[in-house]
């Protein structure tokens, strides 16, 4: 890799690398312009010519960057924005604040929001099926009568919210700390819980065939899911 062209970049770039598009397009043009550099010595070109013949294939890019930039920032603080009944299928939206947004009665199946902040955001009768949610901020939201099958929340955080008659079947929800949390009515078939934390969490459905070993639990939790007839043999009371 030539320094001087890592260089050149990082000038050009420096001021918006935060936003992650912007990121993306600096390494694509950085394995380019290195392509390019290396052809040109190949063809004979002394160092100083083969730097400036390259530099000068980039064109105008601040243009370019500066327009990327106020889009996704503009995207990025939209509140209360509303995509209820769209079809939103495989749609991208990492890294967005969404706050109080409402995505009710939508198709958004194989969509990705990791590491956006929803937080309060409403997803009724939505299609959530293999959505991404992981290190996404969903504090507050209501997920009500919505298909989560194959969703994943790696990383994610759930307090208060609600995912009342929503179906979580099969979805691991392992090492995840759950803090007034609401699963009433809640399809929990083979849903895994593993070595999470709940504090203040509501369950009034079936747990039967939920996986709870080694969870940690308050004791008005505790005594909710036993009630309820859940496998609570490897659990811990906090």
């Amino acid at each position: 890799m030539n320094q001087r062209l890592s260089v050149y970049l990082d000038e050009i770039f420096a001021h918006y690398e935060d936003l992650k598009p912007i990121q993306e397009l600096k390494e694509e043009l950085s394995r380019d312009l290195q392509e390019r550099l290396q052809d040109l010595r190949k063809e004979g070109f002394d160092e100083e010519a083969a730097f400036q013949r390259t530099i000068s294939s980039i064109g105008e890019i601040s243009e370019l960057i500066e327009s990327i930039h106020a889009s996704t920032t503009k995207l990025q603080q939209i509140i209360g924005i509303d995509f209820s009944m769209q079809n939103l299928q495989k749609s991208d939206f990492k890294d967005i604040q969404v706050h109080d947004g409402k995505f009710n009665y939508s198709n958004l199946q194989d969509s990705d929001f990791s590491n956006s902040d929803l937080s309060h955001a409403t997803f009724k009768c939505s299609n959530l099926d293999r959505v991404k949610f992981d290190g996404t901020n969903l504090t507050g939201a209501k997920i009500s009568k919505s298909n989560l099958k194959g969703a994943s929340f790696h990383n994610c955080i759930l307090n208060h919210v609600d995912f009342s008659s929503s179906d979580l079947s099969g979805v691991c929800l392992d090492n995840l700390s759950f803090t007034g949390t609401t699963f009433h009515h809640s399809g929990l078939k083979g849903t895994t819980f593993r070595n999470a934390t709940f504090q203040s969490c509501s369950f009034k459905t079936e747990v039967k065939k939920a996986i709870f070993d080694g969870a940690r639990m308050d004791k008005v939790t505790y005594a909710l899911l036993k009630a309820f007839k859940a496998n609570l043999s490897n659990v811990t009371i906090i």
